[in-house]
């Protein structure tokens, strides 16, 4: 009896340790399970979320390839938009200087010394009087270009102002006067000496209205001699800065040295031609020419 109680006692204890087995086994494979489980689902989530994030990363680069695209169609734009400002202003001034330009006489800077011919028709736009002050005779009528003017007004007053008084002996002349002045000249000194110093009527600057003979009382309002005055010697380093310049110096080939003999051809003309030490014939007319828009400015 003892002995069967025993083996009883210790099957029982076997069985309930291969039921602890059994549960432990069980409860490990349910937490198994369960933690599998768990990861499915988290592997799901993450799945979905690395496909929302693919998804947005599509759209953003989307986005920034039309964001570059519209700010590249601006810059095109705001191109565009400056070439056809610039296309307008170069159209505006354009016709700008074709309309300043169909309002300058283009006579004015023409070479008339035995090139150019000015019919007996030619008359300037516009001529005013000399005030007497500033002529050597103060009952002789001298007349200059009325856009002439405020330019040699200037000049004879900053003469002034510099000790120096220079003054007028000659200013335009009609074909006709041209003509007849010659034709004294012809008279009295003959016709060969008369060629060397004076122009024939129809190539003389003085009918442009813009040139000028100075002289000055040092020497009792002549011509010859003007070379050796202070008032030449004033007009040969100060006139380009009014757009005057001497149009028959030493050694040209259309006239005697005439010294006291200055042409209004434009400040920009003037000073390019006292800068380089040139004469006004010595250009081209094509490049004189190019001079025109800026005569009066």
């Amino acid at each position: 009896m003892k002995t069967g109680h025993k083996i009883t006692k210790e099957l029982v204890i076997k069985v309930l340790a291969t039921l602890l087995i059994l549960l432990s086994f069980a409860f490990n494979l349910y937490q198994f399970w369960l933690l599998k489980k768990e990861n499915t689902s988290l592997l799901s989530t993450i799945s979905k979320f690395e496909t929302a994030l693919s998804i947005s990363q599509t759209r953003l680069s989307s986005t920034t390839v039309e964001k570059l695209a519209v700010v590249s169609s601006l810059e095109k734009e705001r191109e565009n938009t400056y070439l056809f400002q610039n296309q307008i202003q170069n159209l505006t001034g354009t016709v700008g200087v074709l309309e300043k330009l169909s309002q300058t006489d283009t006579e004015l800077l023409k070479k008339y010394s035995k090139i150019y011919f000015l019919n007996e028709n030619y008359i300037p736009p516009k001529l005013v009087t000399i005030p007497s002050q500033y002529v050597f005779e103060k009952n002789k009528n001298i007349e200059i270009h009325e856009k002439v003017w405020p330019h040699l007004g200037a000049m004879l007053e900053s003469a002034l102002a510099d000790g120096i008084k220079i003054q007028i002996a000659s200013g335009y002349r009609s074909f006709g006067t041209q003509a007849d002045l010659k034709s004294t000249y012809k008279v009295v000194y003959g016709a060969g000496t008369a060629n060397k110093f004076s122009a024939d009527q129809g190539y003389s600057e003085h009918q442009l209205g813009t040139t000028l003979d100075f002289t000055t009382p040092e020497i009792g309002g002549n011509l010859v001699g003007f070379d050796k005055t202070k008032a030449y010697a004033w007009l040969i380093e100060n006139g380009h800065k009014y757009g005057f310049t001497l149009s028959y110096p030493k050694n040209n080939t259309y006239y005697i040295f005439e010294p006291w003999h200055f042409r209004f051809v434009g400040i920009p003309l003037a000073t390019s031609l006292h800068n380089d030490k040139l004469n006004f014939y010595d250009l081209d007319q094509r490049v004189i020419d190019s001079y025109l828009i800026n005569f009066f400015d």
